[in-house]
């Protein structure tokens, strides 16, 4: 939430001091402009709507569909960007609604206070679209309660009626707060998200923590952070590991049992970390063997399966045996070895093949009847 609040206040100021930086270029410009040099639209638009109705606030036209009553073309608002809520603040969101009871009035009451986005949206729509009504709000809000008819109407689009359930006559929560909404830009509303206040409210919860209790917090946070780490190696080796994904799946359900916890479980996090262990083991061999027989990294289909089956365990018949690419990148690692330990090579390379291998400590011999 911390991080929200940061990027949301950041993005602000940004978006600030680029209408300042803006309003200053325009302002310099003017002198080299006449009032004749205005587009013919925005003329035209200034002169439809009186000086305190001017549209504000618009992004973008929304299609080709045109308000109901003027004919006007319907434009999407910008509206507030969405409140950011954290799994306790939820929680206590819904506690808070849920004893309100189950009367009229307490539906009425639990309807505003989760309405306050909506109201937010309708004053930006009335700001960027003067003369809207509300079923012009709804086929841009929420189109699936706009019913399409066949007949056109004067402006050439389909004409249409709201769904039943917005034909409600008692308490109509969405008329009565389209009636009470203002033309008014997100701009020059009220925040619904108040990032400084939210970022004070988590300092001051910190604040009065213990260096345990915060690391509780953080475990959730170390958790995801794993995780994505994860997701992101095992891709490198997907085709070693096609296991990788299943393990990946296991690892990424236990992380969310963990986050969704109330009090943290050393017992399920211990689990977590041993998951997360042996799977960060695999990836390390995999890349650690990938890197020794494939050293320049390109494609082989060939030592990618070799690999993969001596990760997990398996054995692997190397055919051609010294003659092979991945024969001779063994013989070659072994040489290495001995030539690290101090030993002798052989001249030729039949003695090289010999001598680059210790003495074996076992033999395995199989026999068919």
């Amino acid at each position: 939430m911390l991080n929200c609040c940061i990027e949301r206040k950041l993005a602000r100021e940004n978006l600030q001091q680029s209408r300042y930086d803006s309003a200053e270029d325009s302002s310099d410009d003017d002198e080299f402009f006449d009032c004749c040099d205005k587009p013919e639209e925005e003329t035209r638009r200034k002169e439809k709507h009186s000086l305190w109705n001017q549209p504000v606030g618009r992004l973008s036209k929304f299609g080709n569909l045109k308000l109901l009553k003027t004919g006007d073309q319907l434009y999407v608002p910008v509206t507030q960007e969405p409140v950011m809520k954290t799994e306790d603040q939820l929680e206590e969101e819904s506690d808070i609604l849920l004893k309100l009871g189950s009367d009229a009035e307490a539906s009425e009451l639990r309807a505003r206070i989760m309405s306050a986005s909506l109201l937010s949206d309708m004053e930006s729509f009335k700001a960027a679209n003067p003369g809207s009504i509300v079923e012009d709000f709804i086929r841009w809000y929420s189109p699936r309660d706009w019913i399409e008819e066949e007949e056109l109407d004067d402006w050439g689009q389909k004409k249409g009626h709201l769904s039943p359930r917005m034909l409600i006559e008692d308490n109509n929560i969405w008329v009565q707060m389209w009636e009470s909404a203002k033309p008014v830009p997100a701009s020059r509303q009220k925040r619904l998200f108040d990032d400084t206040r939210e970022a004070e409210k988590v300092l001051h919860y910190l604040d009065f923590r213990t260096v345990s209790q915060i690391c509780e917090l953080i475990v959730p946070v170390l958790c995801h952070a794993a995780i994505y780490r994860l997701v992101d190696e095992c891709q490198l080796v997907a085709g070693e590991l096609a296991e990788a994904a299943v393990q990946i799946n296991s690892v990424i359900r236990h992380g969310e049992r963990i986050s969704r916890d109330s009090k943290l479980s050393p017992r399920r996090f211990e689990a977590f970390i041993q998951e997360v262990t042996a799977l960060e083991l695999l990836v390390s061999q995999a890349n650690s063997l990938q890197y020794k027989f494939n050293p320049s990294g390109s494609r082989n289909d060939a030592i990618s399966a070799f690999v993969g089956s001596l990760v997990v365990g398996r054995e692997v018949e190397i055919e051609n045996t010294t003659n092979s690419e991945i024969g001779s990148r063994i013989v070659a690692m072994f040489a290495e070895v001995q030539k690290a330990a101090g030993e002798q090579q052989a001249e030729t390379r039949s003695g090289m093949i010999s001598s680059v291998f210790p003495v074996p400590n076992q033999r395995e011999f199989v026999m068919r009847g």
